[in-house]
């Protein structure tokens, strides 16, 4: 799947009535510079502070992170007990395990966990929304 350009960011919040500052492209940019990688708010405040000639407010950051999800072109992850993180909605929806010792994190697709996420909800009458938090545990260099 393309990955979505910061153009595309850029309009969606145009879209959605936001006025299009500085900051905000910076954002847009950044998120799209770093469409593979697991950003937090705090490290995409960083690679747009650092595209910027201005300084972004970081309640900037939230504000275009919470229009760009009701967009559909963003969405967060848990990926434990930091603060969450922000994948561009292009990617094939997937799940995340992530080691509790050293942090490293392994997309898996949907599919691997769909027979045991529909046993469960049937099981209990619940739709579940398993991609939201990530599966925690020991890589193999952890194991043991």
């Amino acid at each position: 799947m393309a990955d979505v350009a910061a153009g595309a960011l850029i309009e969606a919040l145009r879209a959605d009535g936001f006025r299009v500052t500085a900051p905000r492209r910076a954002i847009c940019e950044a998120l799209a510079a770093h469409h593979d990688d697991h950003l937090t708010a705090s490290t995409l405040h960083a690679a747009a502070e650092h595209r910027s000639v201005a300084r972004i407010d970081i309640s900037t950051v939230y504000r275009t992170i919470d229009a760009l999800e009701q967009a559909g072109l963003l969405h967060h992850v848990h990926l434990g007990h930091g603060p969450a993180v922000l994948h561009l909605s292009d990617h094939v929806q997937h799940h995340h395990l992530t080691c509790e010792v050293c942090g490293l994190t392994i997309d898996i697709g949907i599919g691997e966990l769909e027979e045991l996420t529909q046993s469960v909800a049937e099981r209990h009458g619940f739709t579940i929304d398993s991609g939201h938090f990530a599966l925690i545990g020991r890589c193999r260099a952890h194991e043991g």
